[in-house]
């Protein structure tokens, strides 16, 4: 069998030592700095990442509870602004029609009278000379 040839044996045992030990130095010095960098900083990231998402959760907790309290503050100061203006506009309607009715019905009321009056006084003036 050529695997256990005597004359090559002993090459073959060389470049096999020779090619894992550069193989291997390669890899310690090279490969290995370079891997461990990276799960050092995975590590890092994992560990700064929970407590980031822990604090990012309690701040968007406190930003949800700041706007809803800033709505609610909102719509009250919306309910309290119309009802106030709708009573204001109430009363201002109320002391309009008031004044109008007082005013202008008034007039219009004995205008109706004066014709009304004279509407009659011709109809009894009528009924009289009949």
């Amino acid at each position: 069998m050529p695997q256990f040839d005597k004359i090559t044996f002993f090459t073959q045992i060389f470049w096999l030592t020779i090619i894992f030990f550069g193989f291997y130095f390669l890899t310690l010095q090279i490969f290995l700095p370079k891997i461990a960098a990276v799960l050092k900083s995975r590590k890092k990231k994992l560990s700064s990442g929970s407590s980031g998402v822990s604090n990012l959760n309690e701040e968007q907790l406190s930003v949800t509870n700041i706007r809803n309290t800033f709505v609610q503050n909102f719509i009250e100061d919306t309910k309290n602004s119309l009802g106030s203006k709708v009573s204001l506009g109430a009363s201002w309607l109320s002391f309009y029609l008031t004044n109008s009715n007082n005013q202008k019905l008034t007039n219009s009321q004995s205008k109706y009278l004066e014709i009304y009056g004279n509407m009659l006084a011709k109809h009894y003036s009528s009924i009289k000379n009949s």
